[in-house]
């Protein structure tokens, strides 16, 4: 965007920004500094010299014990005593930022002071720096003034130039949320625009946007109209050969479950080395959130139990611009200073994949993880993550945790789904990633590779299972997804009227996955080998087929049955049917509800108990979804179905 017209000449003014700008530009960055000890080792001179980046504070008044303890702090983190001092809450970023342009002798600068931004360069074809250090602004009184919110550990290179009288031009110090609520508020049509439409333009054949391709609409129509016609004509061999084609389909999805059942291991919590926290580096923790104000408090409890350095944690909670309910109970918490809210622009479509793009502007992690509202990640999740990625080659991308119903107890319901999910992320996901084999992800504790994540598009905004998606783009792009041990605890709907929406809205994920992965086969064979290619098929396609065939399969094999008992058909094949419908159907339920119950600890089987008997029900509503999920996707492809939180279910 050109930058407008006003008072200043915008082109005078650019120029002198890439003269001045470029020379303060390597003031205020921060640098990297001599090595740094280790933790507990003493160096001279501790109690006696003060750090650049906090000495001016002490200058002001602020306590000396509190300033060394936050450079002891600094040593054993890798990080600067200012950088300490913000991030434990010691002093607030405006204090801090108002001392120092104190000590410089410049302005301090609110966003309530500044009219407009002048150095606003064309963004459109690349991201917006939401975290810039250094902006050309118009005051309200119409000056042009250079503003900066530097980094801790530039300070002292800015103390020596304010002492030496080189900080020249127009220059004023602001807080980092200062700068970023300015070019927040400037390009937020570029934010907005980035979030929504990046995937389509870095990669349009892996966006759901555009729907399913014309060959793939005749494909369908004429596979629909082939089988009706033969229905019509021949029935009884049609039948046959259906049957027949499908069995090899569905027999093949069980062996998957029932090889991940047969090799099975016991997921125990690895081992976890001492390191030291000057080695670690930030991560960015992504939480979405969207009319949740009834888990706030639950949410922010479980986020602070989060083991990783203060300084090096980035905690974003994404939320609804227009979503008054959850910023309201967000404004009654006491968040510490690592803790930031984004608030997302009101824009369609309004999903959960488009939130964590925007959100990523703002994230400055080298290793990002998204959580949901509901969740209650293991303390040392992140840590178990991080030093999984620092032992791995650096096509392992993703690390997938486990995720665990908390509530399994409470009905028949969320018993089912606790047997599911243990299943899937205690069995059947183990045993894709020790087979080498794509990996769907879950919507939630996934830990990221930040370029990895950024190399491959992102989120697609536009596929509502954007979790199963993306561990497809990544397995395509040469990355890989591996399994981490310590669990995220989270707790199931336990109504059945939450329940369905949430499964509609998967199933119909699920679908858009299958289109967009489907679009260009012979790419996806280049993609893939073969094993991985039929792996994906099974479990993508069957997921889906299955659960829209179970009823019809389960009706006709009881017609069948009663048929054959009362008068039976001449026709020998029809008895075979039955007999492989049911064989098929049994196979199912003992495939599934084994590997779930053997992925399912001692506690968990107990709370389940007789509810395991309820399998062929929850399947029926499974498929109540699928249908539902069809019509959806013709009808309103890119709605998200909320699926409402309340506060964690004590056990």
């Amino acid at each position: 965007m050109a930058a407008e017209s006003g008072p200043v000449p915008a082109g005078d003014l650019a120029g002198e920004a890439g003269v001045i700008g470029e020379a303060l530009a390597r003031v205020i960055a921060p640098q990297p500094g001599p090595a740094l000890s280790q933790p507990g080792t003493p160096q001279a001179n501790d109690d006696l010299a003060l750090s650049p980046c906090c000495a001016f504070l002490a200058a002001a008044g602020f306590p000396v014990k509190r300033l060394q303890r936050a450079m002891q702090l600094a040593r054993m983190n890798g990080t600067s005593a200012g950088v300490e001092l913000l991030a434990h809450g010691a002093v607030s970023h405006d204090v801090y930022y108002r001392t120092l342009a104190a000590r410089l002798g410049l302005a301090f600068v609110d966003a309530d002071q500044v009219d407009r931004l002048l150095d606003a360069p064309d963004r459109s074809s690349g991201d917006v720096d939401a975290r810039t250090p250094l902006v050309w602004c118009q005051l309200h009184d119409g000056r042009p003034v250079r503003v900066t919110a530097p980094d801790p550990r530039a300070v002292g290179r800015l103390v020596a130039a304010a002492d030496r009288g080189t900080l020249t031009g127009p220059l004023a110090i602001a807080t980092p949320r200062t700068l970023r609520d300015l070019v927040t508020r400037h390009h937020e049509p570029q934010l907005l625009e980035n979030a929504i439409r990046r995937l389509a333009y870095l990669e349009p054949a892996m966006s759901a946007h555009s729907g399913a391709r014309f060959w793939q609409g005749v494909v369908s129509a004429l596979v629909v109209t082939g089988a009706l016609v033969a229905f019509a004509s021949r029935p009884g061999l049609t039948t046959a050969v259906l049957h027949g084609f499908m069995s090899v389909f569905f027999f093949a999805c069980v062996l998957l479950r029932a090889l991940a059942a047969v090799t099975f291991r016991p997921v125990a919590e690895r081992p976890l080395a001492k390191t030291p926290p000057g080695a670690k580096p930030v991560y960015t923790v992504l939480v979405c959130l969207y009319r949740e104000a009834a888990v706030i408090p639950d949410l922010i409890a479980s986020l602070k139990r989060i083991n990783w350095p203060r300084s090096k944690l980035q905690i974003l909670l994404v939320c609804e611009h227009d979503d008054a309910e959850t910023l309201a109970a967000l404004a009654t918490e006491q968040l510490p200073p690592f803790f930031e809210i984004v608030r997302v622009p009101p824009a369609q479509p309004r999903t959960k994949p488009k939130a964590l793009n925007y959100a990523m502007a703002f994230a400055r992690g080298q290793f990002v993880t998204l959580y949901d509202a509901e969740d209650r990640p293991h303390p040392d999740q992140l840590e178990e993550a991080w030093q999984t990625f620092a032992r791995s080659d650096e096509a392992i991308a993703c690390l997938q945790a486990p995720l665990v119903k908390a509530n399994t107890g409470r009905n028949a319901l969320t018993a089912l789904f606790h047997l599911e999910y243990a299943g899937l992320f205690g069995g059947l996901m183990p045993w894709l990633a020790r087979a080498g084999a794509p990996i769907m992800l879950g919507g939630t504790s996934n830990h990221f590779r930040r370029d990895a994540l950024e190399k491959v598009g992102r989120w697609d905004p536009f596929n509502v299972t954007e979790d199963a998606d993306l561990g497809m783009r990544l397995w395509r792009s040469g990355y890989r997804t591996a399994m981490i041990t310590r669990p995220t605890l989270e707790d199931a709907p336990s109504r059945f009227a939450d329940w369905l929406p949430q499964r509609t809205r998967w199933f119909k994920g699920w679908m858009q996955t299958w289109i967009v992965h489907t679009r260009e086969p012979l790419r996806l064979l280049r993609n893939m080998d073969a094993r991985a290619f039929l792996i994906t098929q099974l479990l993508l396609t069957g997921t889906v087929v299955s659960a829209l065939l179970y009823p019809l399969v389960l009706v006709n094999a009881a017609f069948l049955s009663a048929w054959l008992l009362i008068d039976p058909p001449e026709q020998i094949y029809m008895g075979l049917i039955a007999w492989l419908d049911w064989l098929m159907i049994l196979s199912s339920y003992v495939a599934v509800m084994t590997l779930g119950w053997i992925a399912t600890d001692r506690d968990a089987r107990g709370a389940i108990g007789w509810r395991l008997l309820l399998v062929p029900a929850y399947w029926l509503a499974q498929s109540v979804a699928a249908w539902r999920a069809v019509h959806h996707l013709f009808t309103r492809p890119f709605e998200w179905e909320k699926t409402p939180h309340g506060p964690h279910e004590r056990p």
